[in-house]
């Protein structure tokens, strides 16, 4: 297998393996909210969790490409052909050293970046995305000017 065709393998399982279905997105958020906010109503974070926008697939074709960039760059090519030859069990490596990836230093201040870049293109015409953003920044506020230090 070559190069490209490694990396094309990358890509593409990463990308198969990223939920677009808005109801598991909507339960994700919703869980996430309960998690992290535990002060807000149930009712309010399923509300919330619909109007939060989604991410363009663009974005996450970046990340998965990034991946597969820095994956080359760091194993020898015999060794991702090996995790390239589409079993289940190699895909879900695949989406394990993913996530690894992406909870990177290096990563996290990437997707700051570009969110950030986002969000500045998105809120010139998203007002409901605006006022959720500003309800979640004074929710998260609020909340860990409560945690002792």
């Amino acid at each position: 297998m070559d190069i490209l065709a490694i990396r094309d393998h990358l890509i593409a399982t990463v990308m198969r393996r990223i939920d677009d279905s808005v109801g598991s997105r909507s339960e994700a958020l919703r869980e996430f909210m309960d998690v992290t906010l535990p002060n807000i109503e149930k009712d309010a974070s399923a509300e919330i969790s619909q109007h939060i926008p989604t991410l363009p697939d663009y974005i996450y074709k970046k990340w998965a490409e990034m991946f597969a960039d820095r994956m080359l760059q760091t194993v020898k090519t015999d060794q991702l052909a090996d995790m390239c030859d589409n079993t289940e069990e190699s895909n879900a490596t695949i989406a394990l050293v993913y996530l690894m990836f992406m909870e990177s230093e290096r990563m996290e201040a990437q997707i700051a970046e570009d969110l950030s870049e986002l969000g500045v293109t998105a809120s010139n015409t998203d007002e409901v995305g605006n006022f959720l953003g500003g309800y979640l920044r004074t929710a998260l506020g609020a909340r860990s000017e409560e945690q002792p230090r």
